[in-house]
C-alpha cells in the first residue's frame, strides 16, 4: 500500500499498521470524496439537452458522470442511468420516451445512445418538413374567384340612359314680334297664325332664324 502513496504519505505511514493506516486515510479523504460525489450527482441530474442542440455530446457527458460516480463508490443501476438520460431530453423526444416505456425496453446506455441518434435524425427531418410548409408563399384566398365575380357583375349591370335634354322653348320673357306679347314666338302666335290663314298661306315651322 505504501508503494502507491506519494513520498510524503509514505514517510507519514512508514511505521503505522495497515488497519490504522486505512482509518486515518478515511478520515483524511472521506469528506472530500463525499463532497465530490455530491457535486457529480447534482451535475448529472441538472444537465439537460436544449432544443436544437446535438444529442451525442450530451449523452457522452452524462455517461462520464455515471463513470465518475462509480469511481467514487456510488455506481448507478442500468435502469436508473437510462431513466436519468431520458428525463434530460427536451419535449421533441417525448414520443420516443413514451414508446420506450410503453414497450418495456431495458437497454444499456450505449444501446440507448444509438436509438436516440436515430430518433434525432427523424426529428430533424420532421422539423425541416414543417419549415418547408410554413415557408411556402401565401396566396390570397379566392382572388381569382373575386375577379371573376367582379367581371360578372359588370356584365349584369344595365347602363342607365342619360336624361333627355329639355326641349328648347320660349321662356316667359320672350317677346312675340307679331303681337308684341310675351311667352311665345311669332310662329306660335295664335294671332299670327290667324292672320296667315286669312291670306291663304301657311306657317312654316323652322328652327334658327325662323323663330320669329
Amino acid at each position: 500500500m505504501l508503494a502507491y502513496m506519494e513520498p510524503e504519505l509514505q514517510q507519514q505511514f512508514e511505521n503505522v499498521e495497515a488497519f490504522d493506516m486505512i482509518e486515518t486515510l478515511k478520515g483524511m479523504f472521506q469528506t472530500q470524496a463525499r463532497t465530490e460525489r455530491f457535486n457529480v450527482w447534482r451535475s448529472f441530474l441538472e444537465t439537460k439537452l436544449k432544443e436544437g442542440e446535438p444529442l451525442s455530446p450530451h449523452v457522452i457527458k452524462l455517461v462520464g458522470y455515471t463513470q465518475s460516480l462509480e469511481k467514487l463508490g456510488f455506481p448507478l443501476s442500468q435502469e436508473l442511468a437510462t431513466d436519468t438520460i431520458l428525463a434530460s431530453l427536451p419535449p421533441s423526444y417525448a414520443q420516443f420516451v413514451q414508446n420506450y416505456h410503453m414497450h418495456g425496453m431495458e437497454k444499456k446506455v450505449t444501446e440507448l445512445h444509438g436509438m436516440l441518434k436515430t430518433a434525432e435524425e427523424d426529428i430533424k427531418k420532421n422539423t425541416k418538413q414543417v419549415l418547408l410548409v410554413q415557408g411556402k408563399p401565401k396566396f390570397k384566398k379566392n382572388s381569382w374567384a373575386k375577379k371573376k365575380a367582379k367581371k360578372g357583375k359588370a356584365k349584369d349591370v344595365i347602363p342607365t340612359p342619360a336624361p333627355a335634354a329639355p326641349k328648347a322653348g320660349p321662356d316667359s320673357e320672350t317677346v312675340c314680334f307679331f303681337c308684341k306679347g310675351t311667352g311665345h314666338w311669332k310662329r306660335n302666335c295664335s294671332k299670327y297664325q290667324a292672320h296667315v290663314a286669312k291670306k291663304g298661306g301657311s306657317v312654316t315651322s323652322t328652327s334658327g332664324a325662323g323663330k320669329d
